[in-house]
């Protein structure tokens, strides 16, 4: 019995990380809006919020990816333990793959680059542009995220960096 206790916390405890990354992703997303002199200054912040942004998103998945697969590996995890970390995996892998399209599409629209962000609450996409973001572009790109995901455009937010 208490392996299953076991597994079930770890189980519990990823879920609780994969849930903490998205809210922290948010959270430091919307806090990043500084003010900087001169372009090329503001040009290479932006470009490394996007390249930071994706590389901190892939290390925070690695993690969990590895979580799981160690109990979906492991001899002395339960059936129902190595089910639900396959459930876990395959979710986790679906949502990698969804923002993928998303920011592909998202750039095929114009836009210089794209970030997304799917959890449990909703979606969040973040685009680069010289030009300001018309309703119209927020709109186009709500579109894509709905045909993508089936998320309501009413969980979905669009933004600038």
């Amino acid at each position: 019995m208490s392996d299953v206790k076991r597994q079930t916390a770890i189980i519990a405890v990823l879920i609780v990380l994969i849930a903490f990354s998205g809210w922290f992703a948010k959270k430091f997303n919307d806090s990043g809006n500084l003010t900087t002199i001169g372009k090329n200054v503001e040009t290479k912040e932006v470009t490394n919020y996007f390249a930071e942004s994706r590389i901190e998103r892939q290390q925070e998945r690695d993690v969990v990816k590895q979580e799981l697969e160690k109990i979906i590996s492991s001899q002395d995890a339960t059936k129902t333990a190595k089910n639900a970390a396959t459930t876990k995996l395959m979710q986790l892998n679906d949502r990698a793959l969804k923002e993928n399209k998303i920011e592909t599409l998202v750039k095929e629209k114009g836009f210089e680059d794209s970030l997304c962000f799917i959890d449990d609450n909703g979606v969040e996409v973040v685009v680069k542009t010289d030009n300001s973001l018309t309703s119209e572009d927020a709109n186009q790109i709500k579109d894509i995220v709905v045909k993508t995901t089936g998320i309501s455009p009413s969980r979905i937010t669009v933004r600038q960096k």
